[in-house]
């Protein structure tokens, strides 16, 4: 089945992770915050990520939006070299392109928020 716009996925979701008992981080992103996005009026759509926060590991990666069954396969090959989500925040993609919404995705990792203190230990979370 073919939907528009297309759903890519590649590793772990978060009913998979939460199974296997895995500590995580999500970040998700609207596909409208994408320049290409734009340009071409294809804007529908969100970008998610599952981030192991100790090893820095991309476990999963959810794309729904046009093109995304090309960019996932950068995620691929991310995931499968056990390279960190920084690989992809640091990365310097053509510009307009739906690639560097990969940088706009993990850059987001770096602003979760943690509070941590003797009334509240909790982690807040970008969805």
């Amino acid at each position: 089945m073919f939907i528009d716009p297309v759903l890519s996925h590649v590793g772990l979701n978060e009913k998979m992770a939460k199974e296997k008992g895995l500590e995580y981080q999500v970040v998700s992103t609207p596909a409208a915050g994408i320049p290409r996005a734009r340009i071409v009026e294809q804007t529908e759509g969100l970008l998610k990520a599952l981030v192991d926060p100790k090893t820095k590991e991309i476990l999963g990666c959810t794309l729904f939006c046009a093109v995304s069954s090309e960019v996932i396969n950068v995620v691929r090959v991310i995931i499968e070299a056990k390279l960190p989500y920084t690989f992809l925040r640091d990365t310097i993609f053509t510009h307009p392109t739906k690639s560097e919404s990969l940088n706009d995705l993990f850059s987001k990792v770096d602003k979760l928020v943690f509070i941590d203190s003797p009334i509240h230990s909790f982690k807040m979370k970008y969805t």
